[in-house]
């Protein structure tokens, strides 16, 4: 996977954001770089001094960086880091009013074999919560091995592979095994039959595809229990702290995710974690060399830098 950045600079100071494409969304890094450079016109007279000025340029951003959100979440995240930057305070402090509290976050183990399974369980051992990817055969013997040998809550990511089996008993079976929640367990096509699963069990379901961007938001209450919102699909900050505050109106339950991610889109998911009930923001830690530095995760507890902007700085010539 390949990441673009974007540094946008005026008056002495430099803001940096990040985007993450995912070819499940049709996005590319090629894509992302033309999209950006075609708004290049119209960010030379572009002026930022508030919040809410950004968040009238996030709108007005998407006649130039349609279709990309990845493209529209690098833009957002530079502006938001460039105006903190310039006033001298955290993102958090800009967004919230308080800087950013630790974040505990899910770590995630993929599918695995056996072997795999026992050298990432060793990795995770005393993180407080791991998150398990499952396949179409929904088997719940890796998450109990988790569960045994790590001591963390578990939460158990299906991403939309649970077409074929008995949903309804599967999440009996997650409920009984004491997962937190299953994410994602039907593709957003066929989301419409969650209803149904979900009516012999009280394990929250939370989407992830079914759940792009705000607009979505408001599907989800007697379908899914909450959403996990990811940046770079609906499209930067902005958006995110939105679906967010939405999502706690409406009484669900909500998580703050990544793709594969520098610490510097992690920063910015970290803000949003503020702001919800679970965060799984472990992308940097994935990373042989993140090009920032400045946010260090240790035993699953992300720790907010007390810089200004998304407190991260560039590590080296990006």
């Amino acid at each position: 996977m390949q990441n673009g950045f974007i540094e946008v600079n005026s008056e002495g100071v430099s803001g940096w954001g990040e985007a993450s494409p995912n070819a499940y969304y049709g996005e590319t890094a090629e894509q992302v770089e033309v999209q950006l450079q075609a708004a290049m016109p119209w960010l030379e007279g572009v002026r930022v001094e508030s919040v809410e000025e950004i968040g009238a340029l996030w709108a007005e951003s998407w006649h130039y960086l349609a279709p990309s959100r990845a493209a529209q979440c690098a833009l957002n995240l530079a502006l938001w880091d460039w105006l903190a930057r310039k006033k001298g305070i955290s993102i958090a402090r800009l967004a919230l009013g308080h800087d950013a509290e630790p974040v505990r976050t899910f770590c995630t183990i993929g599918l695995s074999d056996a072997q795999e399974l026992g050298r990432k369980m060793a990795e995770l051992r005393g993180f407080p919560l791991v998150k398990v990817k499952s396949d179409a055969r929904a088997d719940f013997a890796p998450v109990r091995a988790v569960m045994e040998k790590t001591g963390a809550a578990v939460a158990v990511d299906a991403n939309a592979a649970w077409g074929a089996v008995d949903g309804a008993a599967v999440l009996r079976e997650a409920e009984r095994a004491g997962v937190l929640f299953v994410e994602q367990p039907l593709a957003p096509s066929d989301d419409v039959r969650l209803p149904q699963w979900r009516a012999g069990s009280t394990l929250p379901v939370l989407a992830d595809e079914s759940c792009v961007s705000e607009g979505d938001v408001d599907r989800m209450p007697g379908r899914f229990s909450g959403f996990n919102i990811k940046l770079v699909k609906c499209g930067g900050l902005t958006p995110a702290l939105a679906m967010a505050r939405r999502g706690r109106e409406l009484g669900l339950r909500t998580m703050v995710g990544c793709m594969l991610e520098s610490s510097l889109l992690i920063a910015a998911g970290a803000v949003v974690a503020q702001l919800t009930d679970y965060a799984d923001l472990d992308g940097a830690w994935l990373l042989r060399d993140d090009p920032f530095a400045g946010l260090p995760l240790v035993r699953g507890v992300l720790t907010p830098g007390p810089g200004a902007g998304f407190g991260v700085e560039p590590v080296g010539t990006l």
